[in-house]
């Protein structure tokens, strides 16, 4: 079941990069992520409900849930989204692939994480494979609308990272289901000044077409609300190390329907630059799982 579990939270994280795609045909991006964080906090509040779980929050630790929220969920998806607007889901995925690396970059920075060469190895090949990713063409076009979404999505990294740090805090004293219901909700009050200037480019209800609403519906329900319950299930069965090696192939699905559904390609260089990134989550992984506890 653990195994199904994370198989399954990768198809969709996977896919969500497609989905956003098809959604931002319609809805702007920072419109899209209020309306999928609804969605994924009524699909949450459920679970708590099923689960019994509780959400009662120390007055110390609330501003660290807003702070949290405003970076892993507010910036990061108003980054992402954006940038998908200009760049392809496959390049956006493999930049996001790339985040174990600069979290542990950012871990070995601020609670001095014992860092080996084979880390810092990791880190360069990785650092140069996102290089390659966001080149245009193979090559570094400034002026290139591509350029600035890959960057915008580096940026999205950026966010997350920040994200982690604040989390490390406070995820030890809330479960997981709980932490992620409580963020989730004060999210949608930190998205409410920054959606009123896209207020005007909402579409109506009726012109909405049902391709777009089943994307979004599936954006907030299985990828922010269910995958991430999947995940929770399964890192707790099959340990951190195994889940990791399971979420490496989530480009791997992007790039997949990125090209079947959206007929996105792929330079030989980004591919090239694919394959560093991958052989370095590959080897982090197996560098992390024999490192001393």
């Amino acid at each position: 079941m653990a195994v199904l579990f994370i198989i399954m939270a990768v198809l969709f994280w996977g896919f969500s990069f497609i989905s956003t795609k098809v959604v931002l045909s319609q809805i702007p991006p920072i419109s899209i992520a209020l309306f999928r964080q609804i969605i994924a906090t009524i699909t949450l509040i459920i679970l708590l409900s099923l689960t019994r779980t509780q959400l009662n929050v120390e007055k110390k630790d609330a501003g660290y849930i807003v702070l949290a929220s405003l970076f892993g969920i507010v910036m990061y998806f108003v980054l992402e989204n954006t940038g998908l607007q200009y760049t392809t889901a496959s390049n956006a995925s493999m930049i996001v692939a790339s985040l174990p690396i600069f979290t542990l970059f950012a871990e070995a920075l601020l609670y001095k994480l014992k860092v080996t060469r084979g880390m810092i190895l990791c880190l360069l090949l990785s650092t140069i494979g996102v290089a390659l990713v966001v080149t245009v063409d193979g090559r570094l076009d400034l002026s290139s609308a591509r350029l600035l979404g890959n960057l915008l999505v580096m940026g999205a990294i950026i966010s997350w990272v920040i994200y982690s740090i604040l989390n490390r805090r406070i995820s030890v004293h809330y479960p997981s289901l709980s932490l992620t219901a409580l963020q989730s909700a004060a999210s949608i009050a930190l998205y409410i000044p920054l959606v009123i200037p896209e207020m005007r480019r909402w579409p109506a209800p009726s012109e909405i077409t049902l391709t777009v609403f089943a994307n979004l519906l599936f954006l907030g329900v299985f990828c922010s609300g269910l995958a991430y319950v999947f995940y929770i299930y399964s890192a707790r069965r099959l340990g951190l190390t195994v889940v990791s090696a399971f979420l490496n192939l989530i480009p791997v699905v992007t790039v997949i329907f990125g090209y079947l559904l959206l007929h996105e390609t792929l330079s030989w260089l980004q591919l090239l630059g694919i394959t560093l990134i991958m052989i370095a989550l590959y080897q982090l992984n197996r560098l992390v799982k024999r490192a001393p506890a």
